[in-house]
């Protein structure tokens, strides 16, 4: 207790110095937080882009759909997957069928991918009827010769709503089949990619297209937050059973954005180490001006009876308190920060094309991982305690006699 009592009085002898050092520590805690946040953030805006337009949290399939999906690639009595689907409140699903063709106007044609859905139940798993930009929604799963499309693949094939554009496709006997529809909405998202690719009819329109009757491409479920879709696709492999479906989630669809979740934490703990260690040696800096000035304060100490170690316990407290204050106030101000950020967003305009080429969209929300933030702020107290340990061992090796005569 002792030792809490002069370390404390010690840190405010010079209060300028220890506003210097608990400033340093709290500009690195701010920094960190609002960057792991902003990080966050953009790793969860190309996440939810990729589970809100590609397939969901998981995808149900015909085993090889995913890595070469051929029009022959389907799931021809889906019913019973449907059923079982139906009885699990967590989940919502819709069917699809996605065929890839060319797209054709008077001007120019362009290659794409039809998109065959309920608009109804598609609006329970993807986004593309809160992405209308102009025009109007599909009108339901049976209406005919309708088209809804990306506002930049309209400007591609320079066409507008009302416009018909010919859709070209291989059937089911790898002939080809055409028909005319007429745009009846535009859309846009966060992935400039998927608006030029793909167009979006009515299941019936595209199954009559390429000669299917009930057969789907791929069964699209959505999770409920409250569950793991990890351990829900295990669980619809295992009922569902047999090797020609597959169950695969978005993680197992998408290993390149897997490989990003590891660059990400990787980048985290650079990030952490690179700052902390430029913190690191303005608290070695300072501490070692701190000795300089007290040799004939820790010589009257020493000559009192407090050993060495005492020393070394006693500037260890400064800096453990410093520290904590630093990272109190770093805290306070980033919080406050991240707070706000998540309310009104950081509007990045000025880059929404390369942004959108990223799948991400121009406005971005920070997110407090408070795992990664815990585990920063762990790194940052065994980083000062080694920082401290060259100058606290200097303090506590100075011959008595010499540190009492020095001036």
């Amino acid at each position: 207790m002792i030792f809490l009592k002069i370390a404390w009085r010690n840190i405010w002898r010079n209060p300028r110095r220890s506003w210097v050092l608990m400033s340093a520590v709290g500009v690195g805690v701010f920094s960190f937080v609002l960057g792991i946040s902003f990080m966050s953030g953009f790793a969860h805006e190309i996440i939810s882009s990729t589970i809100d337009l590609q397939g969901g949290d998981i995808q149900i399939a015909r085993t090889g759909y995913n890595a070469n999906p051929t029009i022959r690639s389907t799931l021809n009595e889906p019913q019973a997957i449907e059923q079982l689907l139906s009885h699990r409140d967590e989940l919502r699903y819709a069917p699809g069928v996605m065929l890839p063709a060319m797209a054709s106007s008077t001007e120019q044609a362009v290659g794409i991918l039809i998109r065959g859905i309920d608009p109804d139940r598609e609006d329970d798993v993807t986004i593309i009827s809160r992405s209308i930009v102009d025009g109007t929604y599909l009108s339901g799963p049976a209406s005919e010769n309708e088209v809804f499309v990306g506002e930049e693949l309209a400007d591609r094939l320079n066409v507008k709503i009302g416009e018909k554009i010919v859709l070209t496709a291989n059937d089911v006997n790898n002939d080809l089949s055409a028909g005319a529809f007429r745009i009846v909405g535009l859309y846009q998202t966060s992935s400039s990619e998927f608006d030029k690719t793909t167009v979006f009819l009515p299941i019936e329109s595209a199954r009559e297209l390429v000669g299917f009757s009930e057969e789907l491409s791929a069964l699209t479920v959505r999770v409920d937050r409250s569950s793991d879709p990890e351990r829900v696709a295990a669980e619809l492999r295992s009922a569902i059973g047999g090797d020609r479906i597959e169950v695969l989630t978005w993680r197992e669809r998408y290993p390149m954005l897997e490989f990003y979740m590891a660059m990400f934490d990787f980048t985290i703990l650079l990030l952490v180490v690179i700052m902390f260690i430029a913190v690191a040696f303005t608290i070695i800096n300072s501490f070692l001006m701190v000795i300089l000035e007290r040799v004939h304060e820790f010589g009257i100490m020493m000559a009192g009876g407090v050993r060495p170690r005492g020393i070394r316990v006693m500037l260890y407290v400064e800096a453990a308190m410093m520290t904590v204050l630093g990272m109190t106030l770093g805290c306070l101000v980033s919080l406050a920060s991240v707070l706000y950020f998540q309310v009104f967003g950081v509007d990045l305009s000025a880059f929404s094309d390369g942004l959108r080429a990223f799948g991400m969209s121009p406005v971005v929300y920070p997110i407090l991982d408070m795992d990664l933030v815990l585990k920063g702020f762990l790194l940052i107290a065994v980083m000062v305690f080694i920082a401290i340990l060259y100058p606290a061992f200097k303090a506590s090796r100075y011959d008595v006699v010499e540190a009492i005569n020095h001036v």
